[in-house]
């Protein structure tokens, strides 16, 4: 399977085939879901790029640790934080 091209969103350079942690510090311009689920080892969320019209990714929040697992592998964004989130309760991480 070959392998998809980076995505850059607001200077970030997210892996096109796994998850990126990022700082969440690095995500001031960004929107994050206000009510992510717990997990063993953060928070099942989403996050919103500061894009007009762009969809949410899902998102392993670790407030603690003060970093974001975000998926922007997945086929297409979702349209809302909900079903991103969702996406992350089949996913060990």
């Amino acid at each position: 399977m070959p392998s998809r091209k980076k995505i850059v969103i607001d200077a970030i350079i997210f892996e096109p085939n796994d998850p990126t942690v990022v700082p969440i510090d690095r995500l001031f311009t960004w929107v994050i879901w206000q009510f992510p689920r717990l997990r063993e080892n953060g928070f099942n969320g989403a996050v919103h790029p500061p894009l007009v019209g762009h969809g949410w990714y899902p998102a392993i929040i670790d407030a603690e640790g003060g970093q974001v697992m975000i998926y922007t592998q997945i086929k297409e964004p979702y349209p809302n934080p909900e079903g991103a989130a969702k996406y992350l309760d089949k996913v060990k991480a």
